[in-house]
């Protein structure tokens, strides 16, 4: 099994490396961090709206006008911030993948061209039909996945700390004495909510 993820990796590595150390790297690279910044961008804007729905209801419940239309105004701001953000990072993003995916297309169909390769294999593999086509599809679906896989990993791994950090906060310490001896759990909500998280029932509505 570890062998087997050992290799996928090394051949994972193989194909993407070229691309960001090539002629475009800097640029490649600069886009690269625009979209991770935007994509950090958005789990903070979470975080901002996750925090927001504390005070709007608090101003909610102590029936503060003030204190109301504030929270109405700043759900206005972190509303077009998202949505700005999330624009921004889909358009990079693509922009990316289609010149990540010219530079690895002009550099495979060259190999398929160079040297009568087409030819060599009409000869010698009857069986592989449309290459050209199927170069283009792989090359345009290893980008794709490759990008969102990886973001939505960062993304997913940011958010759960961002929102564990909230929650060990809100949690405070619980404390308790057991058999005369003094137990102080920090943080036990995020063990309780986990609990029950897992043990929720699957819903199949």
């Amino acid at each position: 099994m570890l062998h087997t993820v050992k290799t996928f990796l090394a051949d994972l590595w193989g194909l993407t490396r070229p691309y960001w150390y090539s002629e475009e790297r800097w640029s490649a690279r600069g886009l690269l961090a625009v979209i991770v910044a935007l994509n950090l961008g958005l789990v903070y804007v979470s975080v901002q709206l996750n925090l927001w729905n504390n005070d709007f209801y608090n101003a909610l419940q102590n029936m503060d006008k003030d204190a109301f239309f504030h929270q109405v105004a700043k759900f206005t701001l972190i509303a077009i911030a998202n949505i700005v953000i999330a624009v921004y990072q889909l358009y990079l993003n693509q922009m990316l993948q289609i010149r990540w995916r010219r530079w690895l297309t002009d550099r495979y169909l060259a190999d398929w061209i160079g040297e009568r390769t087409y030819y060599r294999l009409q000869l010698t593999d009857r069986g592989t039909d449309n290459p050209d086509q199927r170069i283009a599809d792989d090359l345009a679906a290893f980008c794709d996945k490759t990008l969102n896989l990886t973001l939505g990993l960062m993304s997913a791994v940011v958010t759960l700390i961002s929102f564990v950090s909230i929650l060990w906060t809100l949690s405070g310490t619980l404390s308790f004495a057991l058999h005369g001896m003094q137990i102080d759990i920090p943080g036990y909500m995020c063990g309780l909510r986990s609990s029950m998280r897992w043990w929720e029932p699957p819903s199949f509505m």
